[in-house]
């Protein structure tokens, strides 16, 4: 079973989120959250105009002209019923909801302010929040779903070897971006997962910094966090590397700081253990070497159709590790305008612990 194969099961239990709140439809708009509830394949992108409008009796895809040729091949031998909106798409949803004398909808608590005012305004009856019901069935992946992010990091992984065989000093970041990129793409990735952050030098101790024209120089370190999508599930991982040189003392120190970090917040991922535990354990070796006030980000986050997920790996969440669930381990260090360093694994949460699903070497790599 792919991973859209569980659509019914999934529609089925946001119907019981939607209905013993009072609502008798829901209107759901954000792109991931009608892919994971559709299952539908080759139909979404970023630009998509589409609504899924859930009743306890029938399940309806909206979209326009652009969309609906692949709406209707994905819908065929489903339960789907797909619709077409040759004018405003929002409008006729509401239009079809008050017809039916539908008094009550519910809508997601992330949809844009102007696209909420717009329905509550032209929808007849109560509007009431959905406050993360999909996100929150999202968090938890099913066999397919689980497959696909696998596979998104075996890509992610086949990529870094890629690049190790060509990094070498005088190759600008842009570069080394846009290797990761093709390479990716040629091999089958749906897109990325997001863009790519690819920082050497004293732009590594920016956690998020992008990718620029810098020239990587000898001993710099080098630090690549990218991922692969496939099937609409995305990879996440980060590895740092020093390119030109053997690593610095510093350098070396730093690293295998953070890599101990890593393999600590790794070995604390089980089931039924606090997502704020599990930064602990990183978080506090880290401060045990002196450095926990050089590492400001959370430890980590979920993944799946979109990159940033439930649950939250931080020092503040509330949220439970489940089986099933897939997240990122990425502590860092870093040290402004100095250098930074980062290792991130993507991992799925099981009873017995973390099936760790980036398998790129972790050991200080030195390009030399």
């Amino acid at each position: 079973m792919g991973p859209g194969g569980n659509s019914a099961a999934r529609v089925q239990a946001f119907r019981e989120h939607f209905e013993a709140d009072g609502a008798q439809a829901a209107l759901i708009t954000d792109v991931a959250n009608m892919r994971y509830l559709t299952g539908f394949d080759h139909v979404f992108d970023p630009m998509i105009a589409g609504a899924v409008l859930i009743s306890p009796v029938y399940q309806r895809f909206y979209t326009d002209t652009r969309y609906i040729e692949a709406a209707q091949a994905a819908a065929k031998d489903t339960s789907w019923e797909v619709r077409l909106q040759r004018e405003s798409l929002y409008a006729g949803v509401c239009d079809d909801l008050t017809a039916e004398g539908v008094e009550t909808i519910a809508m997601e608590s992330s949809v844009p302010h102007a696209r909420f005012v717009f329905i509550s305004d032209r929808f007849s009856g109560r509007v009431v929040v959905s406050d993360q019901w999909v996100e929150r069935l999202r968090a938890v992946k099913d066999a397919g779903e689980l497959d696909a992010c696998a596979r998104a990091a075996a890509l992610t992984d086949a990529a870094f070897d890629h690049v190790l065989g060509i990094l070498r000093p005088g190759l600008r970041e842009i570069d080394v971006s846009l290797a990761l990129e093709v390479f990716m793409r040629t091999n089958g990735s749906e897109g990325l997962a997001f863009d790519p952050i690819v920082a050497s030098g004293p732009n590594s101790s920016r956690p998020h910094a992008g990718v620029t024209m810098r020239e990587i120089e000898v001993g710099d370190i080098l630090t690549m966090d990218f991922g692969a999508r496939v099937d609409g599930y995305c990879a996440d991982m980060t590895r740092t590397v020093i390119v030109g040189a053997a690593a610095t003392d510093e350098q070396r120190r730093i690293y295998e700081a953070v890599l101990a970090a890593n393999l600590a917040g790794l070995a604390a991922v089980r089931t039924g253990v606090r997502a704020r535990d599990v930064d602990a354990a990183a978080r506090d070796l880290l401060a045990g070497m002196r450095l926990g006030e050089y590492f400001g980000h959370s430890l980590g986050h979920g993944v799946g159709l979109f990159i940033h997920e439930e649950p939250r790996v931080s020092s503040t969440s509330e949220d439970i590790l489940r089986t099933g669930s897939v997240i990122t381990i990425e502590p860092g260090v870093y040290l402004e305008g100095r250098l930074g360093v980062r290792i991130e694994d993507l991992v799925a949460v099981e009873e017995g612990g973390a099936r760790i699903l980036s398998r790129s070497p972790k050991d200080l790599i030195e390009i030399v």
